[in-house]
């Protein structure tokens, strides 16, 4: 080792040694210790109220999921309102567009969508929950024959992104097919 390396190696362990020096002082016979909050009970605190959150955000998609498989056999005059109570825009609108592009075309839906919610992240901004949906028994047929166009799949991999109501309802503003399975 050279004489620089030496000094610094020595500067380093006597600078150790002193830091440790102040540390262990500060345990010596001082008067009084205040002791302070458990940090656990704080975290516990926290830690259930993120849960609760991640519930919240979960139920409100599974009934935005069980609305949406009805969206376009709601009556006209109160669908917005109804689909409102789940969604905001632009997931809002962009469903609404959709149920009368369907219905120009004799398009609607059929069955139902089953949920298996996978994760919910909650943000600054709201949250977001992965799901991986079966949605086997579900999907579009023509209207006026009644035959099927098509059909869901078993493992739906969808994204949606949620937020938090003036009113502290969670509802979907926007819903992302990933793509099949997860």
């Amino acid at each position: 080792m050279t004489g620089i390396g030496r000094r610094v190696a020595v500067g380093i362990h006597w600078l150790s040694f002193a830091s440790a020096g102040l540390a262990l002082s500060a345990c010596g016979n001082s008067p009084k210790a205040a002791a302070l909050p458990p940090v656990t009970d704080s975290a516990a605190a926290s830690s259930s109220s993120t849960a609760a959150e991640e519930k919240a955000v979960a139920a409100a998609y599974t009934r935005f999921a069980a609305l949406l498989d009805r969206a376009d056999s709601l009556p006209t005059e109160s669908r917005k309102q109804e689909l409102a109570t789940v969604m905001v825009d632009p997931q809002l609108s962009r469903v609404l567009l959709r149920i009368d592009t369907m219905k120009s075309h004799h398009i609607a839906t059929y069955g139902r969508i089953i949920v298996h919610v996978k994760s919910v992240q909650l943000t600054t901004s709201g949250a977001t929950l992965f799901d991986c949906q079966d949605s086997r028994d579900s999907g579009l047929m023509n209207s006026a024959t009644g035959k099927k166009l098509n059909r869901g799949v078993s493992h739906g991999n969808t994204k949606a992104l949620m937020v938090k109501g003036s009113d502290g309802q969670w509802r979907v503003s926007k819903s992302i097919t990933i793509g099949e399975g997860c």
